[in-house]
């Protein structure tokens, strides 16, 4: 930062290794691409070493098992460049399951289910419940229906925080979250988040 301190776990970032604290990060980004390989070793990019049973836990946690199993090569299916012989849903699922592979302690999901239809979007979400037992998740959305179990929102706007706090209590203030809330159509009464 140009002024102040990032801090994660109470230290100033700075005080990192930055190498070694990549490592404790797993990033899912809006559009994830995947290689020209098979599902084993798409997933195997992101840890060499990882076990099968390592594999078999990321893709069960990432909603991605029940698919792969169904594919006539399951795991040594062949994703094709970019994933392309894949749904977006599955890509997104492999992509999460591959950021979860290294058991990150902290999970950053860029605009991970922004292009996504309704069903794989709740698959990710549940997904992100699960995994939020036991990582700290860092959610970028611009839909708000993907932040509604947060446990608290951070409302930007031209690079400052404007609003801060859970989902109902930023609809509850009438600020910029609620207009955002209402010209998405979601429910704005703050019960309704429960």
């Amino acid at each position: 930062p140009e002024k102040g301190a990032v801090r994660f776990d109470g230290a100033d970032l700075r005080e990192f290794d930055l190498e070694s604290f990549r490592l404790r990060i797993g990033y899912v980004p809006q559009d994830s691409a995947l290689f020209n390989l098979s599902i084993r070793d798409n997933l195997l990019w992101a840890k060499p070493d990882a076990t099968q049973e390592d594999i078999a836990r990321a893709c069960r946690l990432a909603y991605a098992s029940e698919f792969i199993e169904k594919l006539p090569e399951g795991y040594e299916t062949v994703a094709g460049d970019r994933g392309v012989r894949l749904s977006g849903g599955q890509v997104q699922r492999l992509a999460l399951a591959r950021a979860i592979i290294r058991r990150p302690e902290l999970l950053i999901l860029d605009e991970a289910t922004s292009a996504l239809d309704s069903q794989s979007e709740r698959l990710i979400q549940a997904a992100v419940e699960d995994i939020a037992k036991d990582t700290t998740i860092v959610v970028i959305a611009h839909r708000l229906s993907t932040i509604k179990s947060a446990d608290r929102v951070c409302v930007l706007s031209a690079g400052r925080v404007v609003e801060e706090g859970s989902y109902a209590e930023l609809l509850g203030r009438g600020g910029a979250f609620r207009r955002m809330a209402q010209l998405q159509v979601l429910e704005t009464t703050p019960e309704s988040s429960a």
